[in-house]
């Protein structure tokens, strides 16, 4: 595992989402009361980019379909219950789901040293 330099932490602003690659892989990185976190930038129902989504206390919910993590821990908060913003009811969540279970995002140790934002990756 290595500390990567990913990005000027001015950038980094209070939930707002802002992406960076490191290792090979698009993060998310966030701050929460002042503190960084990373989180992949990847939902793993479909993959898609999770830093087009809103993000509302420490929770950011995936644009296309609605499932929803923790941007400090990547804990899976809510599966898969809307299409591209619109609710779904709930009869219909297993099919959206595409018998994908509910899983969580992978998150990664986020550390501010000297205006620069570095995340351990392995």
């Amino acid at each position: 595992m290595s500390n990567l330099d990913v990005a000027n932490a001015a950038d980094v602003l209070e939930r707002k989402a802002f992406t960076a690659k490191a290792g090979g892989i698009s993060l998310l990185l966030t701050r929460i009361d002042g503190k960084v976190y990373a989180i992949e930038n990847r939902c793993p129902h479909l993959g898609l980019p999770l830093a087009r989504g809103r993000i509302d206390g420490t929770a950011i919910t995936c644009p296309f379909h609605g499932s929803s993590f923790d941007v400090c821990t990547g804990r899976n908060l809510d599966w898969v219950n809307s299409l591209l913003g619109l609710p779904l009811p709930t009869f219909t969540h297993k099919l959206v789901a595409l018998g994908k279970a509910p899983s969580d995002v992978r998150s990664f140790a986020a550390k501010e040293v000297g205006g620069r934002i570095y995340v351990k990756v392995s």
